[in-house]
């Protein structure tokens, strides 16, 4: 497990929360489409009551923020842990081949 910071950890949690907006907004969408669909289409959904309505769409809304954040956090997990792999692998390879002393120069064009 890799120790993180405050700093990390704040980072961590605005991605999430914009992922968060992001997946509420988008299945609030989807709410009120199917909403609107079945208010066309099913008779007794007419007859519902305005809050019940509110709370199907509600139920979307969260759901989709809940599944948009987590797919945010795991993204930002994977580019973190994907840094630190390759820290690591020049680290290593910096041990066993030695570091570069100076920069590779690019080769002379010849014109």
């Amino acid at each position: 497990m890799r120790v993180v910071s405050n700093e990390d950890q704040q980072n961590a949690s605005d991605y999430s929360m914009k992922g968060f907006f992001i997946g509420m907004a988008q299945w609030a969408g989807v709410g009120l489409f199917a909403s609107g669909i079945a208010y066309s289409f099913f008779p007794w959904y007419r007859k519902t009551q305005t809050v019940n309505k509110f709370y199907l769409v509600m139920l979307f809304s969260l759901g989709g923020g809940a599944y948009k954040s987590d797919r945010y956090m795991v993204q930002y997990e994977r580019r973190g842990r994907s840094a630190l792999l390759d820290e690591t692998t020049r680290k290593k390879y910096e041990l066993i081949h030695g570091a570069l002393s100076e920069p590779l120069e690019e080769p002379k064009k010849v014109i």
